[in-house]
């Protein structure tokens, strides 16, 4: 109505209504907002509206394309963030901190580390500012293929460039040394994160608890389960419990395994014939087969009502 008028709008409401449209309404509706406003490069920038009183003259500025690549990242339109990102630099629109961050996301989401890498070169380069969310999408990004010693070696440089570290920096690199089965190192690491009082995730969690019940290291598994429930308020997976449960079942600490179990329970969550197995193994082990048909009864009257129902 506006526009039919002839009164122009501010690039700042523009840009408020391409990203309210692209977050309520998917981003492909956010798009055709940015068409209608912004016309297309054969029409130079310049829309022309139907009535209008006058032509519109506006164009886009690294808001409202970062807007544009942050919700086509969002739902997983990699092609279109880049085609974003190109049609940004032919309209000469210098890309800001939080534009690089988008599309070296992209980047470390395909793999192509060192496209990434490049990217933040080139911010350097530049002299725009590498934040700590640049930092930490290329950490992630090395730490998920594997390579923590690359992600530790940008993890040292952001703190040589006096950008500060965040929960998520550290969980990168926690669960990029589970990744690769360096549980030692991932604890270490956990340890720095929790004494900068730092909050993890239940996923960091559970990454550890596995891997420290795969090495047999159970009561550590189980310590870390306390201090994320009582010192952070966290709400363990219940993939958490169950390594826990299983840990706890082939070292035949039955006693302990049931406490969790319990505690699992009280959580919500109903045992899985994973856990049920554990049990029945672990029972077997120390000669208590009694109580291991028990539980072979109550498995299968279980599974054949989830069956069932």
């Amino acid at each position: 109505m506006l526009l039919s008028r002839g009164i122009g709008l501010k690039i700042s409401t523009c840009n408020a209504l391409i990203w309210t449209v692209s977050r309520s309404q998917g981003v492909i509706s956010g798009y055709e907002i940015y068409r209608e406003v912004f016309g297309s490069d054969s029409e130079k920038i310049e829309t022309s509206f139907k009535n209008a009183k006058r032509v519109v003259r506006i164009r886009p500025n690294v808001h409202t394309f970062n807007a544009l690549m942050a919700c086509f990242y969002r739902e997983g339109l990699f092609e279109r963030v880049e085609d974003t990102w190109i049609e940004m630099e032919s309209l000469r629109c210098e890309p800001n901190c939080s534009s690089y961050s988008v599309w070296m996301a992209v980047l470390c989401e395909e793999g192509k580390m060192i496209e990434a890498e490049k990217l933040l070169e080139e911010m350097r380069d530049k002299n725009v500012e590498r934040n700590t969310v640049a930092y930490n999408t290329i950490i992630g990004g090395f730490c998920k293929i594997g390579e923590i010693g690359r992600g530790e070696e940008f993890f040292r440089e952001m703190g040589l460039d006096g950008v500060e570290s965040s929960c998520s920096t550290f969980e990168h690199i926690v669960n990029g040394y589970c990744r690769v089965g360096d549980v030692d190192s991932a604890m270490l690491v956990y340890k720095d994160m929790i004494r900068k009082t730092f909050r993890p995730e239940s996923s960091t969690i559970e990454a550890l608890i596995r891997w420290l019940c795969d090495k047999r290291r159970v009561s550590e598994a189980m310590e870390i389960l306390r201090v994320g429930v009582e010192k952070f308020g966290l709400s363990p997976t219940k993939n958490s419990y169950m390594f826990v449960i299983k840990g706890f079942c082939e070292d035949g600490k039955m006693e302990e395994a049931l406490k969790v179990q319990a505690e699992m329970v009280g959580k919500g969550f109903e045992p899985s014939l994973e856990i049920y197995n554990a049990f029945i193994d672990g029972y077997m082990e120390r000669g208590n087969v009694e109580m291991a048909k028990m539980l072979r009864t109550e498995m299968l009257e279980t599974q054949k009502r989830e069956e069932d129902g």
